[in-house]
């Protein structure tokens, strides 16, 4: 599930803390890097179970509108297209997401509301309302319902993004991630399939369990030299108005751009340029390039930067 490119920010984050905080160890960096990778593995699941929680409390309006005293005929005979979704059952009947979420005591119970208005705003979408007044039922047409649900709502959802930065201060930044990733599972969902079909994994591939933190070490107990040879290439500038985090992306790229002889330069060159444009400031990503690219030739050169099948050369 987790991408490279998310690892490789978390990654620059716990660079970022180290680089601060002389104090801190590499041991615990790293326990602090998988903590923060599992957790968005957990943001995940929990991100899957909400839209069983506002499907409950569909049902749940439905049933308290058919209890009243003197209920409308709206109340009477209402409209259960929505509460009825197969999707949702499906979903619901899964039985990985819900032994992961009864492990790790994932749930909306503390957050109501969020549930509540969440029910409100998909309610009040053209998208919903030509879903409800379209009287086919199929399981292709309860499933892009849910698909529209996690695409066009949750992302600028304040209260749910106020409930998460709540319940873990690793989730805020993950969210667009993690619904891309649920947006993929959900593609895959087919009606015939079993309950017992797993999600996706926490990492996609077995290389993906090791690399992040390899990276991590390589640029904690190497930051002083890669801050130093950054130092270099950047002499001519003033160095308070280069950016602390501009500095911290240029060492973890040079630590990831050693320890993986078999990435391409190209590559780790172009995601940490990219991840700039996010993390930094508006010109980071231009400054980034040129020194890396000086960086690049320096190690090239003295012969400690070599890729492909030749090994890279003791430091």
């Amino acid at each position: 599930m987790v991408s490279r490119r998310l690892l490789r920010i978390k990654v620059l984050k716990e660079v970022y803390s180290f680089l601060n905080a002389q104090n801190t160890s590499h041991e615990a960096a790293c326990k602090t890097l998988s903590y923060s990778i599992h957790k968005t593995y957990d943001l995940y699941h929990l991100l899957m179970l909400l839209v069983i929680e506002v499907n409950d409390y569909a049902r749940q309006q439905v049933e308290l509108g058919k209890q009243k005293k003197f209920p409308t005929e709206q109340e009477l005979n209402p409209n259960t297209k929505f509460a009825d979704n197969a999707f949702v059952e499906l979903l619901r009947s899964n039985i990985p997401l819900r032994n992961y979420c009864e492990k790790q005591r994932l749930s909306w119970r503390d957050s109501p509301e969020v549930v509540k208005k969440l029910m409100a705003l998909l309610s009040s979408t053209d998208f919903f309302r030509c879903y409800m007044d379209n009287s086919s039922r199929s399981f292709v047409e309860d499933k892009f319902l849910v698909i529209q649900l996690y695409s066009e709502l949750l992302e600028d959802f304040e209260p749910l993004l106020m409930a998460i930065e709540d319940q873990n201060i690793y989730w805020v930044d993950d969210v667009e991630f993690t619904i891309s990733q649920i947006l993929k599972t959900i593609k895959l969902f087919r009606h015939d399939q079993s309950n017992e079909t797993p999600l996706a994994r926490l990492y996609k591939e077995k290389e993906d369990e090791l690399f992040a933190e390899r990276v991590l070490l390589r640029a904690t107990t190497n930051s002083a030299a890669y801050r130093d040879l950054v130092d270099r290439h950047t002499k001519n500038w003033d160095v308070e108005r280069i950016a602390f985090m501009d500095i911290v992306i240029m060492v973890t790229a040079v630590a990831e751009l050693m320890e993986f002889p078999e990435i391409p330069i190209k590559v780790s060159l172009n995601e940490y340029i990219e991840i700039a444009k996010y993390y930094s400031t508006p010109n980071s990503s231009v400054f980034i390039n040129g020194v890396l690219d000086r960086i690049v030739e320096e190690l090239k050169q003295e012969n400690v930067l070599v890729k492909g099948d030749e090994k890279l050369a003791p430091e």
